[in-house]
């Protein structure tokens, strides 16, 4: 019996043997796979548009380790651990090896303090923006060093009180330099230090700064 299998828009002769219901085709395998139109190709290329996209968003995390300063009489001078956690975006720009980082971040730390001869903590939560501009060495697809440096901005949550002997701003400036390394386009590792621009408070009309070092992760989708 002579038949007709039709695939992807061909039309195959074939014959069957009603017995054995076995089809004779007068293709190979491999011609058939010659003359039809397999989207590989398209699969390909959009898997590459996809890994070459220019921006990805992800979330990141990490920890931060503050040393603030003001009056040694008022001010712990032992270093704070603090944290962070929030959304994070990585783009490139059209100049070679450049790109941008930009994030919203909750971080929480803590600020040690002397009032009325006893040592007192004060816990400050505040919303931090980072805006870095990154230079990219690109070992291969998969591994990219990089240094990075921008502004951040912080907002207080609350501006509240350091106890009675002094106060937080509701917001300031911070400049950050750091290096990093990307791995297989979704992993990033980074190290940070926070240069203040301003103060962040007062003690006994003492301004109060604050430099951090902070150790971040991010996974990116």
């Amino acid at each position: 019996m002579i038949g007709m299998l039709r695939f992807n828009g061909f039309s195959i002769p074939f014959l069957r043997h009603s017995s054995l219901s076995i089809l004779h085709c007068p293709f190979s395998i491999e011609s058939l796979s010659a003359q039809t139109p397999v989207p590989l190709p398209v699969v390909k290329e959009a898997l590459n548009k996809n890994k070459d996209k220019p921006w990805q968003w992800g979330v990141e995390g990490g920890l931060d380790l503050s040393h603030f300063s003001a009056s040694r009489e008022m001010i712990s001078r032992e270093n704070r651990t603090g944290w962070f956690v929030g959304l994070k975006i990585k783009s490139r720009i059209p100049l070679p090896n450049l790109g941008l980082d930009v994030a919203l971040l909750y971080n929480q730390n803590e600020l040690a303090y002397e009032q009325q001869e006893q040592l007192r903590e004060k816990k400050m939560h505040m919303f931090v923006v980072p805006f870095n501009l990154r230079y990219n060495w690109k070992i291969d697809s998969n591994f990219i060093l990089y240094l990075a440096t921008g502004p951040q901005w912080n907002w207080l949550v609350d501006r509240e009180r350091i106890g009675d002997v002094g106060k937080f701003e509701h917001s300031f400036f911070d400049w950050n330099i750091g290096a990093g390394l990307d791995l297989l386009r979704h992993v990033q590792f980074s190290f940070n230090y926070n240069i203040p621009l301003g103060r962040m408070g007062e003690i006994n009309e003492v301004n109060l700064e604050g430099q951090t070092w902070n150790v971040r992760f991010a996974y990116f989708f």
